[in-house]
């Protein structure tokens, strides 16, 4: 990467626009690699599939620690809630809300382990799906009879949900299924870019 690139991605870094410049973004969520796969390895699996998981923080917050993305109080790379989250993981990861604690990485791998471990079937678009938008999926795939992403789709009958609000008036909805249906399909098509092994025994798709 030439200097200039790298005065350009820490130019727009500062700036918070990352997402427009795709070297610049993939070059921030490679530096959180190193802290996903061991506590990948640590809370999972050392054969998991890693690349799914930054996959998972660019999705979230382009790999910048945030605080409050979503109005629940959710905070860091992953955009971990407390509001939900905080019986399961403060005993285990008392700093996982703490930007510069391996905690939060820690409790993000662990978390995702109880979806993995409590899914209905070994895909693993459920669990990421499951991890945005809870268990919604698995009551629409068991009302299709199906596993597969898009029949479970189609029997999807969520609501409409706020995406921008300008004050206490909402300028923008969107459908809950579409938001988190294509949560999925933005984890495995951002993952591409940060595979480095191929799936082995773990199943995205079927």
């Amino acid at each position: 990467m030439t200097r200039f690139t790298l005065l350009l991605c820490s130019f727009m870094s500062g700036l918070s626009l990352l997402w427009a410049n795709p070297r610049c973004l993939k070059l921030e969520c490679l530096k959180l690699e190193p802290a996903i796969r061991e506590a990948t390895e640590r809370y999972i699996a050392k054969d998991y599939p890693v690349h799914y998981n930054i996959a998972t923080a660019e999705k979230e917050t382009s790999c910048r620690w945030r605080e409050s993305t979503d109005g629940h109080g959710s905070i860091g790379f992953f955009q971990l809630t407390p509001k939900f989250l905080d019986t399961l993981l403060r005993p285990l990861f008392p700093d996982y809300t703490k930007q510069y604690s391996k905690d939060h990485f820690y409790a993000f791998a662990y978390y995702l382990n109880t979806l993995i471990k409590s899914n209905p079937a070994p895909m693993l678009w459920m669990v990421y799906q499951r991890y945005n938008g809870g268990d919604w999926v698995v009551r629409e795939c068991r009302r299709a009879g199906s596993w597969e992403w898009k029949k479970c789709l189609q029997n999807c009958r969520r609501g409409q949900v706020c995406v921008q609000k300008v004050g206490t008036e909402c300028k923008q909805y969107r459908s809950a299924c579409e938001i988190n249906y294509q949560y999925s399909l933005h984890i495995y098509r951002y993952a591409e870019k940060y595979r480095r092994r191929e799936d082995g025994r773990w199943r995205y798709w079927f």
